[in-house]
């Protein structure tokens, strides 16, 4: 499975694919709207007052990853770097479809034409994810900005059903917990609050955080 090590992970900001409520996944990329941006921007004026500032920002090469992590990073000045097997579901002749029509598909572990069956996505994003932590250790994790898939993809892994929406640009702390077996990390997630944040349990943890 994935190291059992700290990270931060973060989807981008609001797309034109979100507001439409359309698929976008790893083929069909989908810019940042101005809302999108102004959210990024929002967590990077954000991230100075963390506890446990992250040592690097490890994004999707997909343009609105990239553009969510220049944003986060604009206040903090971390090293960048980019990695293309953190980009999202390759989605083949779904992209651009309503979700509520692929949603049961994807669930389902169907394979679209042209794309990946959702075991064969939880598997890139385990290497990708693994490769990351592996260069880094709890005392100073990475940030990793990806999508909604790589979350529930994650949680595939461990084989917890949360089928819930990932919110745009919330920034979420994965604190390995060794009390709970059946999804190894305690997950706080950070709502802005004016330059600052709120620090609450993130909707699919079970292990409610205690700051």
């Amino acid at each position: 499975m994935i190291p059992h090590k700290a990270f931060y992970l973060i989807r981008h900001g609001e797309t034109y694919a979100n507001i439409a409520h359309i698929s976008a996944g790893g083929g069909l990329d989908s810019p940042l709207t101005d809302r999108g941006h102004e959210q990024a921007m929002t967590v990077g004026r954000m991230m100075p007052g963390l506890s446990l500032m992250p040592s690097k920002i490890i994004h999707s090469s997909m343009s609105r990853a990239r553009d969510t992590a220049r944003h986060i990073n604009s206040a903090i000045g971390l090293e960048m770097e980019e990695m293309d097997d953190l980009k999202e579901h390759l989605l083949g002749e779904w992209e651009g479809e309503p979700w509520d029509a692929i949603m049961p598909k994807i669930i389902g572990n169907e394979k679209p034409r042209g794309g990946e069956s959702r075991d064969e996505f939880s598997a890139r994003v385990k290497q990708a994810v693994s490769r990351v932590l592996a260069a880094h250790n709890d005392d100073n994790p990475p940030i990793i900005v990806a999508h909604g898939g790589t979350f529930h993809a994650i949680m595939h892994l461990y084989g917890w059903a949360y089928n819930g929406p990932i919110r745009n640009c919330h920034l979420h702390y994965f604190d390995p917990h060794a009390h709970h077996a059946a999804f190894p990390w305690r997950v706080c997630q950070f709502d802005p609050d004016n330059d600052g944040y709120n620090r609450q349990s993130a909707p699919f943890c079970a292990t409610v955080f205690s700051p």
